[in-house]
């Protein structure tokens, strides 16, 4: 079970790096390894936050270009997002979590599946920044983040390429900053509460960090989009066997 956790982590890393969509390996090996609920999406937050913090480094330059007390509103925002949906999973119960979580499978899979579409549209919608719009957006997404946050990237990228002038390499930049600052906050909080399984969470952030080395290599080499469908009918399977375990 041990060797299945680090591989997963080391898969999640490596897909959040390609195409996204690493919760969707992580959470469900830590279930399988009969951590609570709760437990565990605190753990998989810890897992995968490396790849987080490797990709803001990554991206720096893209938001150059951005003001910085724009970046600085968007980051504060995330953070605040962030503190409440993690303090609600904080209050919710492994029973009510475990209820929820089919459902927030079939939504962060329906998110992922139309990522491609949701930008497209997005962008078609581009004009005119609104910075309401943008911060009421982004504090909604942090929250699911804190919460869940399968999917939160699409639906940041959906939000600033609808609600501003930014191109899609400037919003990816904004993104990984604004998912680094939900995700460390989020994991500080789950630690603070006690929630994360140290004795599986450590060596999977030391795997996850190894495979997002590898999948940081790979990205010109591999095809993303080729990974993205082998994640989608993944996590749809990965969605129905949870739906089924519900109503049996």
């Amino acid at each position: 079970m041990f060797l299945i956790l680090l591989l997963a982590s080391i898969l999640g890393g490596a897909a959040n790096a390609l195409a996204g969509g690493g919760t969707f390996l992580v959470f469900p090996a830590l279930l399988l390894a009969g951590i609570a609920p709760v437990k565990a999406n605190a753990t998989a937050s810890l897992a995968l936050l490396p790849g987080a913090l490797a990709s803001a480094w990554v991206y720096r330059d893209a938001i150059r270009g951005i003001s910085k007390n724009f970046v600085l509103t968007m980051s504060v925002t995330s953070l605040c997002g962030s503190l409440v949906g993690s303090l609600l999973l904080m209050n919710t119960s492994n029973t009510t979590f475990s209820h929820l979580v089919p459902w927030l499978l079939l939504m962060a899979a329906a998110v992922f599946t139309a990522s491609p579409w949701l930008r497209k549209a997005a962008a078609g919608l581009g004009g005119h920044q609104s910075l309401i719009l943008l911060v009421a957006g982004q504090f909604f997404v942090a929250g699911y983040g804190g919460y869940f946050g399968a999917g939160m990237g699409v639906l940041m990228m959906a939000l600033y390429l609808a609600a501003s002038e930014m191109d899609v390499h400037t919003a990816a930049g904004l993104r990984t900053v604004c998912a680094a600052a939900i995700n460390l906050l989020a994991v500080g909080i789950f630690a603070w509460k006690g929630a994360v399984d140290y004795k599986a969470g450590i060596p999977m952030l030391l795997a996850g960090i190894a495979g997002g080395y590898w999948g940081a290599l790979a990205v010109k080499k591999l095809n993303a989009e080729g990974v993205r469908r082998g994640i989608l009918i993944y996590a749809w399977a990965l969605t129905a066997w949870f739906f089924v375990r519900m109503v049996m």
